[in-house]
């Protein structure tokens, strides 16, 4: 049997990670590298750290799944990262390469209209899920921070009674 402490571990490990680097790739990373490399450059730059960014956030929501039910947790607070991880799996398998098969048509020397409108369209539901799934981590973060408090709270109650 794994220990509580082992668990924990893992799961705020898994979380901490999931939030923090998909925070520092959205306030620090893409923001840095449009600014200062070119357009298709830092494309290519943000397309790449997606992936690992996707493949990690499914793996980080999978442990987040093991610990919060070896932990004795069910319902949304395991639903949750399992849909977090689906939405992960799917960007990364269907729509990353869509934004990534378009870009050149609709960026490029030889964009044309059509090409445009669908990058967009591509791009912004790209960023839409990519801010939903990093909101909904952040939201998964603070609600196990409150169940552990509350447990605390509790093995502290029943140790005075």
């Amino acid at each position: 049997m794994i220990s509580q402490a082992v668990v924990r571990t893992a799961l705020w490990l898994a979380l901490g990670s999931w939030v923090g680097s998909w925070g520092f790739f959205a306030f620090v990373v893409s923001r840095i590298a449009f600014q200062v490399l070119p357009g298709d450059v830092a494309g290519d730059l943000a397309g790449a750290l997606l992936s690992i960014l996707h493949v990690t956030g499914a793996a980080a929501a999978a442990i987040v799944v093991g610990a919060s039910i070896a932990l004795g947790r069910r319902g949304a607070v395991v639903g949750l990262p399992i849909v977090l991880a689906l939405v992960c799996l799917a960007s990364e398998i269907w729509l990353s390469p869509e934004v990534a098969a378009v870009r050149p048509s609709a960026l490029g020397a030889e964009s044309t209209m059509e090409a445009a409108q669908r990058f967009k369209r591509l791009h912004a539901l790209s960023l839409g899920l990519f801010m939903a799934v990093h909101l909904a981590s952040i939201i998964l973060l603070a609600w196990h921070a409150r169940l552990d408090a509350l447990m605390s709270s509790s093995a502290a109650e029943g140790t005075h009674s």
